[in-house]
């Protein structure tokens, strides 16, 4: 993948963040953004992904460590692919940013039994987050450190009822399209079939397939080489896109999602994750929806 730069815009300064974290270094597993906490005693790492509506713990991670935590109630979550009920845990103890934490933890399966949860946008959406991805680093701001509707690049918005961020790209100059913001998905495009067909992109580019794996589920699909992508004042060559295989659909609005609550505002169409973002050093106001991307030099 090849990029380069079709407009300046303004940087930040170091003392527009007076009322932020130190840098806080971050691990990269496959494309997954961790850092460092403690539950219940144990050190270990918390997946940061703006595309969850939740907070979760990892159950293999609990087994692991043979804990076992109150829950007085399940709710149905919905990934990618399909819908599961799932326990709710409570008064977990965390230590995460130099707080003593009490969390409500949806119980997933997330992998490796060095992860002990996943912080969505139940925690993200109070901050400011800057995330470096070059150097593997990120920061977290109060609201109101500064003012980012002044040098916001990227068209944003926070999809209603969830407050996840979304984004808005170019796609080969031939359309536009709200994607999730996603830095807890690994790839880089995951889009909709549709937009894929009504754009005729199946017939014209070469198609490989393979296989997505979800939360709950797996699905086959197809992907392609799009041969530019528009994210904020860059243009991108030759991004890879996954879309679902044809009879295989997916809800891209909704992952990680109780399906008690609802979604209004703009259609998704997809997701963008760390093979994009891997590039850039982007702030994301979570509150409210603006977004700022810059590639260091």
């Amino acid at each position: 993948m090849r990029f380069f730069i079709v407009a300046i815009t303004l940087l930040f300064s170091s003392t527009a963040w007076s009322q932020a974290t130190n840098w806080i270094p971050f691990e990269n597993a496959n494309g997954h953004v961790m850092i460092k906490v403690n539950v219940a005693g144990v050190d270990s790492y918390a997946i940061i992904d703006s595309g969850s509506q939740i907070n979760a713990l990892n159950l293999a991670f609990a087994e692991h460590h043979g804990m076992e935590f109150s829950s007085n109630k399940r709710i149905k979550i919905k990934g990618a692919h399909s819908v599961e009920e799932r326990r709710v845990y409570r008064e977990v103890p965390t230590k995460l940013l130099g707080l003593d934490l009490q969390m409500e933890l949806v119980g997933l399966d997330l992998g490796a039994s060095e992860v002990s949860m996943l912080l969505g946008a139940p925690l993200l959406n109070q901050f400011i987050l800057q995330f470096d991805y070059p150097n593997s680093r990120l920061r977290f701001a109060n609201p109101g450190t500064f003012n980012l509707k002044e040098t916001a690049n990227l068209e944003m918005r926070a999809q209603e009822g969830s407050g996840r961020p979304l984004v808005r790209v170019n796609l080969n100059d031939e359309a536009e399209r709200w994607l999730l913001l996603d830095t807890g998905n690994s790839g880089g495009i995951y889009m909709d079939r549709m937009v894929a067909i009504s754009q005729d992109w199946v017939e014209r580019f070469p198609l490989a397939e393979g296989v997505s794996r979800g939360v709950n589920a797996s699905k086959n699909v197809q992907f392609f080489q799009l041969p530019l992508f528009g994210f904020g004042p860059y243009k991108l060559e030759n991004v890879q896109v996954v879309v679902p295989a044809e009879g295989s659909p997916a809800d891209f609005g909704r992952r990680y999602q109780n399906v008690s609550s609802r979604m209004r505002g703009v259609e998704i169409s997809g997701v963008l994750g760390y093979d994009i973002l891997k590039h850039f050093i982007l702030t994301i106001d979570y509150r409210n929806g603006y977004g700022h991307v810059y590639v260091p030099q």
